[in-house]
């Protein structure tokens, strides 16, 4: 019975404690269904209000985000706009009635509107005038209104520029003697189609041309839609020999109804050339077996930037000796004197008569050079003497031998 009674109890208290998780759960799941809904958004003019100028588009963005878990489908509609007006809604380039986004996204509309019975090559209408819209989501039966007002004023000190001028990379640096190239985004901010015109300032005897974005020839002007961008490059070629240094070059973009310009660089860190010569610019000389023999090189500095740590290496016959002095150079200017190098040649005591090659290489931290010389071996002095006491001794011979046959 008293088990009985325990299980019972025991039972009982398992079934509160279950019921109670249960409920907390419960709860919790309607707290983050609260927090987080499958379908809601936000949506509104960017600008409750703007001014343009009679030149400018009439184009007014709007924010739309999708700030629930699940995808959904918008429809956009424009409620109110000026008497006599005409509106059109477009994501980029596409006219749209409606959208869709998915969990966490975003997206900028454009409402565009003009007067119906006005060309576009007219300016538009001074004056105040407002717009309204109305988003709905299909799936969440939310809805969303918004309105702004464009004010179209001659005397507006926040007009848009008719041009603008972007790149990535307003700066780079290379080589003197490289080329550079600039890529360039034209825009077309104004109410029409325009041909523009394109302008570089490049400093003195330096080169620079336009290209379209991925063609290969140059161009002076570009057209550009309304509304859209096109791409250029610019080509920059340095003049020759131009200093190590920052050189600042005008990029200016005209059409009838405004210009735009931008600065652009190109730093220079300078040419990296190294010339190693010999005296007279010999490159072949005699050495006797086993004696040293001494040649003059100049190492010169052609470029436009420091050398530095420029080591002497040597590529040579077996048990020859080479020799520099100085055996390195710490560091060499552009154009400074000549360092000279005295190189000293010893080919081995058991080297055969002929002709040796041997290779120079100059390395320099930027630049390097080369040079091939040939040595040509000969008999030492002293063998040289016993060779001719030998000669003169077989002559000698000879003369007796044929004295001796001709008595007979």
């Amino acid at each position: 019975m008293i088990r009985t009674a325990l299980f019972a109890t025991f039972l009982a208290g398992l079934l509160t404690f279950a019921s109670v998780g249960t409920a907390q759960a419960q709860d919790h799941l309607s707290q983050s269904s609260f927090l987080t809904k499958p379908y809601d958004f936000e949506a509104a003019f960017t600008y409750s209000g703007s001014t343009i100028s009679p030149q400018d588009a009439a184009d007014l963005d709007i924010t739309l985000i999708n700030k629930g878990f699940r995808g959904d489908t918008f429809s956009v509609e424009t409620t109110s706009a000026p008497e006599g007006w005409t509106t059109q809604l477009r994501r980029y380039n596409t006219v749209i009635k409606g959208l869709f986004l998915g969990a966490d996204e975003s997206a900028t509309l454009t409402l565009s509107a003009a007067p119906a019975q006005q060309s576009q090559d007219l300016p538009l209408p001074t004056g105040d005038f407002p717009f309204s819209i109305k988003i709905t989501s299909l799936n969440g039966e939310k809805t969303v209104e918004s309105s702004s007002v464009l004010t179209i004023s001659t005397q507006s000190q926040a007009r848009r520029e008719a041009l603008t001028i972007n790149t990535s990379y307003p700066e780079i640096g290379g080589p003197s003697d490289g080329r550079f190239s600039f890529s360039l985004d034209i825009k077309n901010n104004g109410s029409e189609d325009a041909l523009v015109n394109l302008l570089a300032e490049p400093p003195l005897n330096w080169e620079a041309s336009f290209k379209p974005g991925y063609e290969d020839k140059q161009i002076s002007s570009i057209h550009v839609p309304k509304g859209q961008s096109r791409s250029v490059t610019l080509d920059v070629t340095p003049a020759y020999q131009s200093e190590p240094g920052a050189y600042p070059i005008k990029v200016k973009a005209e059409q009838p109804l405004g210009s735009a310009e931008t600065l652009l660089s190109v730093n220079l860190t300078g040419t990296y050339k190294l010339r190693t010569v010999s005296a007279n610019d010999l490159l072949s000389i005699s050495a006797e077996v086993g004696k040293p023999v001494t040649v003059t090189l100049f190492a010169v500095n052609e470029g436009s930037a420091p050398q530095k740590e420029i080591a002497f290496l040597s590529v040579k016959p077996d048990n020859w000796e080479i020799e520099f002095d100085p055996p390195s150079i710490q560091n060499l200017e552009p154009h400074s004197n000549p360092v000279e190098i005295a190189m000293t040649i010893t080919p081995a005591a058991n080297a055969l008569v002929g002709d040796y090659g041997i290779g120079l290489n100059f390395q320099g931290d930027k630049a390097q050079s080369a040079l091939d010389f040939r040595v040509t071996v000969k008999a030492g002095s002293a063998w040289a003497g016993l060779g001719a006491l030998l000669i003169v001794l077989a002559v000698i011979a000879l003369a007796y031998t044929f004295k001796r046959l001709g008595r007979r």
